[in-house]
C-alpha cells in the first residue's frame, strides 16, 4: 500500500549565549543554541509525519527554500512576542522576548501562508498567528485582570488538566477531538486581546479566554493555546489534533 510521510517543520528556541551565563549544559562560551522540546517531534512522528527542526536564520533565501521544500509547519511554544509587532508599548508583566525569533517566524509564517501550506500553532505559535493577522495580546493575564483562573500551570505536571475548553462543532478542533468539551493543560501568561482579521474562534476557556481558532480561507490554519504535545503521552485523545494536521498535509501532497 502506498504511503507518504510528510516533512513537518518545527520552529525552535533561539537561545542567546548570554542567556546561559556560566551554567550552560552543552556547548562553549560564545555559542548560541538551537533548542526544542521533544514532545512536538514525538507527536508528529506518532501521527505519521517526519519532524524537521528549523533554526532561526534570517536569510530570505533560506526562508523561501524552507517554506517551499517542507510540507507542513508547526509553530511551537516559547517566549513572549515583542509587543512592537502588534503596535503596543511594553507593559507590566511581559516576560522574556527574543526579537530574532519573532522576526524570523513572522517572515516564515507569511511565506508559508502565501504557499497555502498547512500550519498548526501551539501556545506562542497560536499567538504568533494572531499577531500576523493584525491581532493583539494581553501581555500578562494577571496584570490585565481579565480572569481569576490560573493559566500558568507551572505548579503541576506538564500533562495536568487545568481547565475546560468549550469547542465549536463546525471546526477543525472539533473534527479532531469529536467533542464540544475538553479538559486541557495550561502554561501561558499571555492571551489574545483582539482577534486577528479573518480568524474564527473555535474554542474558549471557562473564563472566555480564547483557546483555539482557525482561518476558513486555508485548508489547515489552526492554533491552540494549550499544549496537546505535553498531554499526548498520558491522554491518547490529545494526539488527535496532530493526526488531523498530518493527514491534511498528506492530502495536500497527493493533490499535487
Amino acid at each position: 500500500m502506498f504511503s507518504i510521510r510528510p516533512l513537518i517543520g518545527v520552529t525552535t528556541y533561539f537561545v542567546h549565549d548570554r542567556e546561559l551565563n556560566n551554567s550552560r549544559p552543552r556547548g562553549l562560551q560564545g555559542q548560541d543554541m538551537l533548542m526544542s522540546t521533544m514532545d512536538y517531534s514525538r507527536c508528529l512522528e506518532l501521527a505519521g509525519g517526519i519532524p524537521v527542526a528549523i533554526p532561526v536564520l534570517q536569510s530570505d533565501e533560506f526562508i523561501d527554500d524552507i517554506a517551499s521544500r517542507l510540507d507542513g509547519f508547526l509553530f511551537s511554544g516559547g517566549p513572549d512576542i515583542c509587543p512592537i509587532y502588534y503596535g503596543s508599548a511594553v507593559k507590566y508583566g511581559m516576560g522574556l522576548a527574543v526579537p530574532e525569533r519573532d522576526e524570523f517566524e513572522l517572515k516564515l509564517l507569511k511565506k508559508v501562508l502565501e504557499l497555502k501550506k498547512p500550519v498548526f500553532g501551539i501556545c506562542r505559535g497560536f499567538q504568533l498567528i494572531n499577531v500576523l493577522f493584525g491581532g493583539t495580546l494581553h501581555q500578562d493575564i494577571k496584570e490585565s485582570r481579565i480572569t481569576e483562573l490560573e493559566h500558568v500551570g507551572k505548579m503541576a505536571p506538564k500533562h495536568y488538566k487545568s481547565h475546560k475548553v468549550n469547542i465549536q462543532k463546525d471546526s477543525k478542533v472539533f473534527e479532531a477531538y469529536k467533542t464540544n468539551e475538553l479538559m486541557v493543560n495550561s502554561f501561558h501568561h499571555q492571551a489574545v486581546e483582539r482577534l486577528g482579521q479573518g480568524l474564527v474562534i473555535t474554542a474558549k476557556a471557562e473564563d472566555y479566554i480564547i483557546e483555539a481558532f482557525e482561518h476558513k480561507d486555508y485548508d489547515f490554519l489552526v492554533g491552540v493555546q494549550w499544549h496537546p504535545e505535553m498531554m499526548a503521552e498520558v491522554y491518547d485523545e490529545q494526539l488527535s489534533i496532530f493526526k488531523l494536521f498530518v493527514n491534511i498535509t498528506i492530502e495536500k501532497q497527493l493533490q499535487k
